[in-house]
């Protein structure tokens, strides 16, 4: 197997300091470090663009050390398009939760939304779950759930 381990999930958004908050103060991940990547050929031949310019949060899970990376393009700008969940390439990284119901509430207390309240989810004639698409800053899917059986296996 070529793969050795699943090293950090990205995502592109549109302002660094509007997502880090989300994700730090909504869900609990820890900032590692805040930095501008600029200058660097390595990059623009990788990414594809010609002097690129990013600033880039790392955070992750102080348990298990989950990594998520936050890119906002300076150069070229970061740009929006239509984010649904059934489009070919679209993403999303789930968050298991000790519980969704009360993370619902702190998102909308903070004025964030979901593409539905949390919703018990049924397989077989068993509940195995409790989750939602929460939905960041940027409108990206951000998946919550709380386990009740091994939701992988079932």
């Amino acid at each position: 197997m070529t793969i050795k381990a699943c090293h950090h999930h990205g995502f592109t958004v549109f302002d660094l300091e509007k997502s880090v908050a989300f994700y730090r103060d909504i869900l609990g991940l820890e900032v590692v470090r805040i930095s501008e990547r600029t200058n660097l050929p390595s990059y623009d031949a990788m990414l594809g663009f010609d002097d690129v310019k990013l600033q880039v949060a790392i955070l992750t899970h102080p348990v298990n050390a989950f990594v998520l990376e936050l890119f906002q393009y300076v150069n070229p700008p970061s740009a929006k398009r239509e984010l649904k969940n059934n489009y070919i390439g679209s993403s999303h990284v789930a968050y298991e939760v000790e519980d969704v119901d009360e993370v619902y509430a702190r998102m909308q207390q903070a004025g964030h939304d979901a593409i539905h309240p949390p919703v018990d989810v049924v397989r077989d004639g068993q509940k195995v779950a409790r989750g939602m698409y929460a939905l960041d800053p940027d409108g990206i899917s951000v998946e919550l759930f709380e386990e009740y059986s091994d939701v992988v296996k079932r």
